[in-house]
């Protein structure tokens, strides 16, 4: 029979993987069906103590300093290393160590901490009890090390954390030792992390000041193995030339394993400041890696998306961009200008005002048909058919949701199904270049870009995840970088195949961005229209239109004033999310429910301006307005608009106008915007 702890555990797994990969809608459905109970286990030290993978976890910790997996992912990377483990291994995988009960847990779900016992100094050198966890594996020494540099260090003192939600509140010291090689997960050193975030370099096992094991070809780090007699390195072997330390290869185990690779690089600045590094040391001729700090929400997280089986290399280095491309792109990009207007020069980054945790900030005009663009994909990425648009995400959710938004952008631009998408990032474009990055200038940047291929959703989101800091940076090129990509995803000639003038730029005057643009963000067609189809000019032009879906709409002022038509696809989407043009200017309206879509009256809208610097977001409420609104009051024809252009109007009461016709708007005490 299932007992309650049991049951607590296995809802701890679903809710903390949950929260870890963002998946809030996932994660509300779970909390609707099964409540959280005062037995409920909210602590993720406290769930991985219990399953004993409180080691496991902070070796991926150690490999990963800014990507800790959940506790299901690491339970399932020990478990595939297990069963993938060689029979005839001389050291089979260990069983996972014993649960620990949770008896006498305070209320709050806060665990205690106790010191390890130590190792008997009298007993002789023989296999002691299966040690749970990773170690990094030393070439066996010629003789039984000391029992003394087999004795556990004490685990380092935890921290709470105020969260209801499992976070990562514990810190354990990991011992690296020699073991076996023959199963398990080996640890190349030559490529990425597994289950690196953007921005951190994975490092290896020893940091610098410290010595290094010597890694030979049957040096690995191993997931659980069982150790032997004699297996401990010895003080020698453990304070080995930290210069050895890079020059191992994938032990024997990897094909079938669950292997991980990872960069070797200095770890004196694998940190990011305001982190703590892990230290590590020598004691009693046994190298030990200490964690001092645990994984914060500061910055995106990459979960277990680098995780792979085979040990085949996540992250390749990017390609250069051959000048002559690089001249294409500038000029189907930026036109005769060559490159973008200092407007251009900025990330994307969050609004930090209580209620608008959701919206990108704009800093000057120009580039707000991208930002826009961007922002109504980051409010699909939110959306819930139970509760509508989280407006108050939390970083980790926003990190999500803007990878899953230009994930989305850059999948849908492929010219076909088989192509792959591109992501153009500064060399080295991680977390540590990011600031280098936002320090350059156009043309240093542009030298400096190196182009990034994904031939599936997954590789182009670890991609994007890695280049989170650099896309991210408030000061950056984040904008500048996603539209590169864009025309490189999509191709020079793939997007001038699409466009009724080929030889205009996706850039207009003034720095703003043209309607093939917005167009281009918002559904990977980078068409002149949007009506839908493809309609004839004089029977010898055709004008291109709106020819596949988009989760978001789009309504323009210039509808109203009768310069175009917007098509039903546009006005119509499966989302309640529209991307608006008033007065040369790109914003979104939003619904938080279905009746918009329908059409039923009366029903609430909600206004963002990435460039108005909102305090909180404008509530519009719409109802029927017995005098037929402003369609009624201004006429239906060209003329008869036209001559409403000067009047006191707010244009976006105009706008909501061409999709609800004869309505009135309620701007429940903000200014209307004139």
């Amino acid at each position: 029979m299932v007992n309650t702890l049991q049951v607590d555990v296995a809802e701890a797994l679903i809710r903390e993987y949950l929260v870890r990969e963002g998946c809030s809608q996932a994660l509300e459905a779970f909390n609707r069906e099964k409540p959280k109970t005062p037995s409920s286990i909210t602590k993720r030290e406290v769930l991985r103590k219990t399953l004993g993978l409180d080691r496991a976890a902070a070796w991926f910790k150690k490999q990963n300093p800014e990507g800790t997996p959940s506790t299901l992912e690491v339970w399932v990377a020990y478990q595939i290393a297990k069963v993938n483990a060689p029979a005839d291994s001389p050291s089979s995988m260990p069983q996972p160590a014993a649960a620990r009960p949770l008896a006498a847990r305070p209320a709050d779900g806060r665990s205690s901490s106790s010191a390890a016992p130590a190792a008997s100094s009298a007993a002789p050198p023989r296999p002691g009890p299966p040690r749970q966890g990773f170690a990094v594996e030393a070439p066996r020494p010629t003789a039984a090390a000391s029992p003394a540099a087999r004795r556990p260090s004490a685990p380092s003192a935890t921290r709470d954390d105020d969260d209801d939600e499992p976070e990562i509140v514990h810190s354990t010291p990991i011992h690296a030792t020699g073991r076996s090689s023959h199963s398990g997960m080996t640890h190349a050193a030559s490529t990425s992390a597994l289950g690196s975030a953007p921005g951190s370099h994975p490092r290896s096992a020893s940091t610098s000041g410290a010595p290094s094991p010597a890694r030979g070809p049957g040096a690995s780090s191993v997931l659980g193995s069982r150790p032997t007699a004699g297996s401990h390195a010895s003080p020698a072997t453990a304070s080995a030339p930290a210069s050895r330390a890079g020059s191992g290869a994938v032990g024997p185990g990897g094909a079938g394993g669950l292997a991980s690779t990872a960069p070797q690089r200095p770890a004196a600045s694998a940190r990011p400041a305001g982190g703590r590094p892990a230290s590590a040391g020598v004691r009693g001729g046994e190298l030990v890696m200490e964690e001092m700090d645990e994984f914060e929400d500061d910055g995106p997280s990459a979960g277990m998306a680098n995780l792979r089986l085979g040990g085949a290399p996540v992250r390749k280095a990017g390609a250069p961009i051959p000048p002559d491309a690089m001249r294409a792109v500038r000029l189907l990009l930026w036109g005769k200008h060559g490159q973008p207007p200092p407007s251009w020069k900025q990330g994307f980054y969050f609004c930090r005002h209580p209620g608008l945790q959701f919206g990108l900030v704009q800093r000057q005009g120009g580039p707000c048909g991208v930002l826009a663009g961007v922002q109504a994909h980051i409010l699909v990425s939110l959306y819930s058919l139970s509760s509508g648009f989280n407006l108050t995400p939390r970083q980790p959710e926003q990190h999500s949701a803007l990878t899953a938004a230009l994930v989305e952008i850059l999948w849908a631009a492929r010219p076909s199904a088989s192509a792959p998408a591109c992501l153009a990032l500064p060399d080295g474009g991680d977390g540590g270049g990011a600031k280098e990055a936002a320090r350059q200038g156009y043309d240093v940047l542009t030298r400096a870009l190196t182009q990034h291929t994904a031939a599936n959703r997954e590789a182009l989101t670890d991609l994007v995840r890695y280049g989170l800091p650099v896309l991210m940076a408030e000061d950056g090129w984040g904008v500048v970088l996603l539209v590169l990509s864009l025309a490189l995803t999509k191709t020079v000639a793939g997007t001038q195949a699409d466009m009724d003038e080929p030889a205009n730029s996706l850039m207009g005057m003034h720095g703003y961005c043209t309607q093939e643009l917005v167009n281009l963000i918002m559904m990977g067609s980078a068409v002149s229209n949007v009506f839908d189809g493809n309609q004839q000019l004089d029977g010898a032009t055709t004008l291109k239109g709106i020819s596949r879906k988009s989760k978001m709409g789009l309504l323009t002022l210039f509808e109203w004033y009768k310069y175009v038509e917007v098509g039903p696809t546009l006005k119509n989407p499966p989302l309640p999310v529209w991307v608006v043009c008033s007065e040369s200017h790109f914003t979104v309206l939003f619904a938080q429910d279905g009746r918009a879509l329908k059409g039923a009256l009366p029903f609430d809208l909600f206004y963002y301006d990435e460039l108005a610097n909102q305090e909180s977001l404008i509530k519009l409420s719409v109802s029927k307005c017995p005098k037929g609104g402003w369609t009624a009051r201004c006429g239906s024809t060209v003329g008869d608009r036209g001559k409403c252009e000067g009047l006191n109007i707010p244009p976006l009461e105009c706008v909501i106008e061409t999709r609800w016709p004869g309505v009135k708007v309620d701007w429940n005490g903000d200014e209307p915007i004139l």
